[in-house]
């Protein structure tokens, strides 16, 4: 019976938050005591035990007074510690230095990450698995828009791991280098030797990997890497510029591997975020610019982390060229020297621009999305409208996007995803049809 409130529970979520999300967090939760006014639930680790306990217990108290009129309060705790591996306990740990391929950054370390509300869920989850790699979220797929972070956070992980000492190896290579060696190694007959390298490393990063979209060939060589590298409990990193479903034509069994893990999303970063990311960016430069300038730039370049620090190398350039002291910089001056970055600011997809786009292709008007029709050919093409928004307009929320469509809430755009996604995996013609819609909003 206990077990039975728990499972009308989750039921109950899994129809108010997307399907990756439930899985991710949800699939292995376990019911372990109960009481009048609480529940107390098992999960896999503490470190999804402090995430859930942050993020979700106000929605379940909330569906539990739905569901059975009172709110149960659900705490979330990891399994025994005596199950948890600690560092000193895991294999190969010890004080010997690693072994690695030279193209790991300095810089791209936990320190130098600008934390965010756009980027925390990621950051903590790539600390998480540097601490503890091959053990706590195998695999670690990060994506997110270009610009945001991926390679800082991936490589972050190997240069944590490197800096502990552990005797072990790690390799960081992009999709498109992992191609071109595997081709080498065909043509030059050394295919054992390709396979004896990746698949006897202990830490594997590999950067870009949608670049394996179309490459036959390279997906069922990676699918047996990644299988050897797996079931020896080897940590695997990867970064994507969108969530496995949604890279074009690769093969089912990679999607649900990279999906068997945990999926983090880097955001656009927000106002405050942004302010932060320049302070640090400038610091070391000695670049002191006053805050008016630093908030005007927060204001105008919005699309990435890499747009903010070409924006300060932009204004270093030009204090530098005209012998000018960055304090001497104001709010004008800015505009002027990044005149031409915050004009393609300005080009940037809008709500209006993916409505129109939509509405010509499905032969609409633009009226018809907005009215609250709910024929097929009408509120299909409106799903896929409030899909695309949420996809290529990251710093909207779902309820203002809802809104915009005049919507009654945000789960309209959840139920919009879900639909839109779950056609993505019957359909191939419709998903070469929202791809074009995308590349034509990016033109």
């Amino acid at each position: 019976m206990d077990q039975d409130i728990w499972q009308n529970i989750l039921d109950k979520l899994e129809e108010n938050i997307n399907e990756q999300s439930f899985k991710t967090w949800f699939s292995n939760t376990h019911l372990v005591d109960f009481s009048d006014s609480s529940l107390t639930v098992q999960v896999g680790s503490q470190f999804s035990a402090n995430y859930m306990n942050t993020s979700y217990r106000q929605v379940l108290s909330e569906i539990s007074q739905g569901l059975y009129g009172r709110r149960y309060e659900v705490n979330f705790v990891s399994k025994s510690r005596k199950k948890e591996s600690k560092k000193q306990d895991l294999p190969g740990y010890g004080d010997n230095k690693v072994t690695l391929n030279t193209q790991l950054n300095d810089r791209y370390n936990f320190d130098e990450f600008v934390v965010g509300k756009n980027n925390n869920f990621a950051h903590s989850a790539a600390k998480a698995v540097a601490e503890n790699p091959g053990y706590t979220f195998n695999p670690l797929f990060i994506y997110g828009e270009s610009g945001m972070g991926k390679t800082h956070l991936m490589q972050a992980v190997g240069n944590f791991v490197k800096n502990e000492g552990r005797n072990c190896s790690i390799y960081y290579t992009t999709s498109e280098s992992f191609t071109n060696e595997m081709i080498e190694s065909i043509r030059g007959n050394k295919m054992s030797e390709f396979r004896a390298k990746f698949r006897r490393v202990d830490l594997l990063l590999v950067d870009d990997i949608h670049f394996l979209s179309r490459k036959e060939g390279t997906q069922e060589e990676f699918f047996h890497t990644f299988n050897a590298l797996f079931e020896n409990k080897k940590q695997i990193v990867l970064t994507s510029d969108r969530p496995p479903k949604d890279i074009p034509d690769l093969e089912k069994r990679l999607v649900t591997r990279f999906e068997s893990g945990l999926l983090a999303d880097l955001k656009n970063p927000d106002f405050e975020t942004r302010v932060a990311i320049l302070r640090k960016k400038a610091e070391p430069e000695n670049i002191e610019l006053s805050d008016e300038v630093i908030n005007f730039i927060a204001d105008n370049i919005t699309s990435s982390v890499r747009a903010l620090e070409g924006s300060l190398i932009r204004i270093l350039a030009y204090a530098s060229y005209n012998k000018l002291n960055p304090e001497d910089i104001n709010p004008d001056s800015a505009a002027e020297i990044l005149a031409d970055m915050i004009s393609d600011m300005s080009k940037s997809i809008t709500l209006n621009m993916i409505t129109q786009q939509v509405c010509r292709t499905y032969n609409l008007e633009k009226q018809m999305l907005m009215d609250k029709s709910r024929k097929q050919h009408i509120a299909f093409p409106r799903q896929v409208a409030m899909y695309l928004a949420n996809h290529l307009i990251p710093s909207l929320s779902l309820k203002e996007i809802a809104e915009y469509y005049n919507r009654k809430d945000h789960t309209t755009v959840i139920h919009a995803k879900k639909i839109v996604e779950n056609e993505f995996r019957t359909d191939d013609q419709f998903r070469s049809q929202v791809e074009l819609m995308i590349s034509n909003l990016r033109r």
